[in-house]
């Protein structure tokens, strides 16, 4: 992890703009759960599984993604900052990964 590393800046800003790239938005989704502030607040783990199950169609059988929704699954409704720095660039590296 980059030294200064903030949740907001490393993860939410980036979560975000993969959103926006994704859906073809033309400006910040200042009104849906991918903005930045709504992502750092509560939203992390659903907006990466939103994202992740649009593009595999809502499938459940990318075992990948079943065990990333599984592992992701007690941060459900949490804020970004309470995740522990390391577990949340480790998620968010997973989701990365996946979605491309």
């Amino acid at each position: 992890m980059r030294e200064g590393w903030n949740f907001h800046g490393d993860i939410a800003v980036s979560l975000e703009g993969d959103a926006i790239r994704y859906f073809q938005w033309l400006d910040r989704p200042f009104d849906k759960i991918f903005d930045a502030d709504s992502i750092e607040h509560n939203h992390f783990v659903e907006d990466m599984i939103i994202l992740l199950r649009d593009k595999t169609n809502y499938t459940n059988e990318n075992e990948e993604i079943e065990s990333f929704v599984e592992k992701c699954s007690k941060y459900f409704g949490v804020s970004g900052n309470i995740i522990p720095s390391e577990e949340a660039q480790s998620l968010y590296d997973e989701f990365t990964a996946l979605f491309k």
